[in-house]
């Protein structure tokens, strides 16, 4: 097993060098299930780990892709404070055709009914005049929850080329629901291997407010016990969004990268594996040192363009991506690719200043039109990974911990 491992990290370690030069009242028993895919992913045998060996099977196909993960606060949207849909769909279009994400995350959606069409179903508007505007016939939705029944949710887009959704556990729900997503990977050897490479991503919108909140704490805290209920150890599992942290000592925060099961701990990729920092930090009292990841905000007025969100520009670090063990390892076919870490138009140099101002420095680290398209669209830049995924070709892989309730 030893083996296996150490040739499946060669092999993302080989093309991550190249590319370089050239997994309050908590409720868990609410799960929705879409159809059945056309190839129903079947269940790993969970012993031995290995059944496949390393061995290609016959007729299989060497490959690697890359799965760019994008999480997005999207302020109100759909409220009108921010301007109509038609408006924000096409700020929303310029930073997607920018970025290309093959899962995306907008939180802090108007509270929609999934089950509507569109406009009223927000997901399926999104959908629809946004992402497959762009590239028809790509992108679809998860179908979200909102059993706490707050006035705001959040959603996972997904590109249906390369995954397949299976479907939404509402893990938590304190204020907001926090739902765990099932997807798999379109494996083009899963006919003959029919072992399944799984993708699970959890998507967070936190309550607001100054250090300390003890309902952001125990809606992170609660989160993370109901992960760790769900899994054993953690499979390839991202977690992600906004979770309006001010420093790495909030209980939340530690919830969920420190645990004595380090199975069951999650890394934020800037401080671990990439090593930019090292803990504790306090981004919201001392954000220099972290100035080309913070996420709030955009603009340095609260009133202009609007009054929806809030000012003094990039000043905290509220949005995050944070990665099971086994992504930081890429044990099991999928992979965090080191140094991918990105918060979308932020070139370091925006404290006190609007991401498209001219001052200090003209901001180059994305095109004119797609900081604009930041700046009117929300009070929060996005934040992404790069995730490598690696074609099973021997039919063997870790045994995915098993789902219970």
């Amino acid at each position: 097993m030893k083996t296996y491992r150490v040739i499946i990290w060669c092999f993302f370690g080989i093309l991550v060098i190249a590319a370089s030069c050239s997994k309050s009242t908590s409720n868990t028993d609410s799960t929705t299930t879409v159809t059945p895919p056309v190839i129903t992913p079947p269940a790993k045998t969970p012993e031995p780990p290995y059944t496949g060996g390393t061995t290609p099977l016959p007729n299989t196909i060497a490959r690697f892709d890359t799965l760019t993960v994008m999480a997005y606060n999207v302020l109100n949207f759909g409220d009108g404070c921010q301007g109509t849909l038609t408006t924000l769909e096409g700020y929303l279009k310029t930073i997607v055709q920018y970025v290309s994400p093959d899962v995306l995350s907008c939180e802090k959606m108007s509270a929609f009914d999934p089950t509507q069409p569109a406009p009223y179903n927000l997901a399926a508007e999104i959908t629809t005049n946004v992402l497959n505007a762009i590239s028809p016939n790509k992108y679809a939705y998860c179908t979200p929850t909102n059993t706490a029944a707050d006035n705001k949710m959040s959603v996972l887009f997904y590109n249906k080329q390369k995954l397949t959704y299976i479907s939404t556990f509402r893990l938590y729900a304190n204020v907001s629901d926090f739902d765990l997503y099932k997807l798999y990977y379109n494996d083009p050897n899963i006919a003959i291997t029919h072992d399944t490479t799984f993708l699970y991503v959890v998507v967070n919108h936190t309550q607001s407010g100054s250090a300390p909140n003890a309902v952001r704490d125990a809606q992170e805290s609660g989160e993370m016990a109901a992960l760790r209920k769900r899994f054993a150890y953690l499979p390839n599992l991202i977690n992600m969004g906004d979770f309006n942290q001010h420093n790495s000592s909030e209980a939340g925060y530690q919830s969920i990268i420190s645990n004595a099961d380090t199975t069951t701990q999650m890394s934020d990729p800037p401080f671990y594996p990439d090593k930019v920092f090292t803990y504790p930090a306090d981004w919201d009292n001392n954000p220099t040192p972290y100035g080309a990841y913070l996420t709030t905000s955009t603009r340095q007025l609260s009133n202009y363009p609007n009054s929806c969100g809030t000012n003094g520009g990039a000043s905290s670090w509220y949005d995050h991506v944070f990665i099971s063990p086994w992504l930081v390892s890429g044990s099991n076919y999928m992979g965090y690719i080191p140094g991918s870490y990105r918060t979308i138009g932020n070139d370091g140099r925006r404290f006190n200043a609007d991401i498209n101002s001219a001052t200090p420095v003209v901001n180059t680290s994305a095109p004119a039109n797609v900081l604009n398209a930041l700046f009117q669209m929300s009070n929060k830049y996005p934040v992404s990974i790069k995730v490598l995924v690696k074609a099973n070709r021997s039919g063997g892989s870790i045994p995915d911990p098993a789902e219970t309730n």
